[in-house]
């Protein structure tokens, strides 16, 4: 299962990257407006496809005209060598997104938050489908089985568009990986989850003491 990190902030990607954590990024129009470099959005796009390399970055289009956005598809298809570009789930994506597909772009819909706009996805041909299941989760306070629902539907109908899910909490990934998505995209603070536990913390810091107490500051190659 692939990680994504959703974030436009170019210090955080190169972090995660150079770790090898992430496999790719996710922006929309409020990420570019959040952390731009410049007054130009497409600066951003080429500062994370340069720290990306051949990874995943998905852009998302901006107009609500459904031949603009086949227009910002193309023209966002040549920023790097792996961009999907993102349309919203909804009626003007319903018009654009066979057309990208048709012309060989990568497509991903995204703003999915029910199982019919999951199945709309699916049937009008997108690649990859995003559900906002975190902030779903969130909103309701209740689990709504989303995913698990999803992957349900798109086994039955022998579906291909693979499902990339936005995620808020560790326990949301678990989820999506039980249900096979292809992939989870968190916000960096949300990523860092997968680091930290208080209990990690006080068994890591107790080992830490006990070597320092008998071979004070030293590690292993110093006995070598």
């Amino acid at each position: 299962m692939r990680i994504f990190i959703d974030t436009g902030e170019l210090d955080k990607i190169a972090e995660y990257r150079e770790l090898g954590l992430i496999q790719g990024v996710t922006t929309n129009p409020e990420i570019c407006g959040m952390h731009a470099i410049s007054a130009n959005p497409v600066d951003l796009i080429k500062g994370i496809v340069d720290i990306m390399g051949d990874g995943y970055v998905f852009v998302q289009v901006v107009s609500r005209d459904p031949a603009v956005q086949v227009e910002e598809a193309h023209f966002l298809a040549g920023l790097g060598p792996n961009i999907v570009v993102k349309v919203s789930m909804n009626k003007v994506g319903l018009q654009s997104i066979p057309r990208m597909v048709a012309a060989g772009l990568q497509v991903s819909a995204t703003a999915v938050n029910t199982l019919g706009r999951a199945i709309v996805a699916a049937e009008c041909g997108a690649h990859y489908m995003i559900p906002y299941y975190g902030w779903l989760e969130d909103a309701l306070e209740a689990p709504t089985d989303l995913i698990t629902d999803v992957a349900d539907i798109y086994r039955a109908q022998g579906y291909e568009t693979r499902m990339h899910v936005y995620c808020r909490r560790v326990v949301d990934v678990k989820v999506a990986a039980v249900s096979g998505a292809w992939g989870v995209l968190l916000q960096p603070q949300d990523l860092e989850h997968f680091f930290h536990h208080a209990q990690t913390d006080v068994a890591v810091n107790a080992h830490a003491a006990a070597w320092q107490k008998q071979y004070g500051d030293t590690h292993w190659l110093n006995y070598r």
